[in-house]
């Protein structure tokens, strides 16, 4: 098999217009991400983009993807779709596998904000690439589950 530029995959998305774009850097935290960087957020559908991209035959285990505006060098907006369970509110390893796409692509500094529509995380990314995440949680609501 051929070796992949993880910085950028050139995998072709579509905005609402049908315009391509061509990117997208793939990231492992412990499971797999695939961060676009785009100039506005609001013109990707991220559950059309997510449930195509999550089974991409470059990721066999599936992956979560994000969709990515740099802000300024140390705030990024996102929107995340995770595998197997859809579009998110908010995701600890999408925030950190953002972060570390955006230093790999020099887009940001080390010390980053996620922001997501309910919040944002923040990421720091030390000298020896190990990456820390800082931010609110929110509490569990207790569901019922018929089975």
């Amino acid at each position: 098999m051929h070796e992949l530029d993880t910085k950028n995959l050139n995998i072709k998305i579509k905005d609402l217009v049908n315009n391509e774009h061509c990117g997208g850097t793939a990231v492992n935290v412990g499971n797999p991400h695939v961060i676009f960087f785009v100039d506005e957020l609001q013109n990707f559908d991220i559950s059309i983009i997510g449930s195509q991209l999550e089974i991409h035959k470059i990721f066999p285990e599936k992956c979560n993807v994000t969709i990515a505006k740099v802000l300024n060098k140390n705030l990024i907006k996102v929107k995340v779709w995770e595998r197997g369970a859809g579009l998110t509110k908010a995701c600890g390893t999408a925030a950190c596998a953002t972060a570390f796409a955006g230093t790999l692509n020099k887009l940001t500094d080390n010390n980053t904000d996620i922001e997501f529509e309910t919040g944002k995380l923040s990421i720091f990314i030390d000298e020896k690439n190990s990456i820390h995440m800082k931010g609110p949680v929110s509490d569990i609501k207790e569901i019922l589950i018929k089975l």
